[in-house]
């Protein structure tokens, strides 16, 4: 049986895997959302994120201004959903990986798309909570509803 450090140590490590991913469903729940604000909040300052052929963002205020609020005009309709979660806890670091399929809906064609791909994100634990430290998101599919993703894999926005 273990002893108490090695148990206190797993709980330790179980409570921040459980905040990790709860992390990640808040991120995803406030992006769908639109509370930019409240989203802001999940970031260090210094954070940095790559959304592939969106683009390269560096620090919170880039983050927002540039990649999210821009998605106020670009988009009508949201639903992420991540899955498949791998979290490794380091202390007060860490890193996660999460499948994402979403749901969008692109304004002003009115286009829906399937979206697929994987977050490869960094963690720090700040004053005792988990914040975003760097988020990279490698596209697997973006393609037109209509067609689907065996028939059309597309990396541009359709316009």
């Amino acid at each position: 049986m273990a002893d108490l450090e090695q148990l206190t140590k797993m709980v330790t490590e179980l409570r921040d895997v459980e905040a990790l991913n709860q992390l990640m469903a808040r991120y995803c729940h406030l992006v769908d959302a639109r509370r930019w604000k409240d989203l802001a909040a999940l970031f260090t300052e210094d954070a940095t994120c790559d959304y592939g052929f969106f683009g390269s963002f560096k620090g919170r205020d880039e983050i927002m201004s540039k990649f999210f609020h821009p998605l106020d005009q670009a988009v009508s309709f949201m639903a992420h959903m991540v899955h498949n979660p791998l979290v490794e806890v380091q202390g007060d670091s860490a890193s996660g990986s999460w499948y994402l399929t979403a749901q969008t809906t692109l304004e002003p064609i009115k286009q829906a798309v399937w979206v697929m791909g994987a977050y490869q994100n960094r963690f720090k634990r700040v004053g005792g909570s988990w914040k975003i430290t760097a988020v990279n998101f490698t596209f697997w599919y973006y393609s037109r509803y209509e067609q689907g993703w065996a028939k059309e894999k597309i990396w541009e926005i359709p316009r």
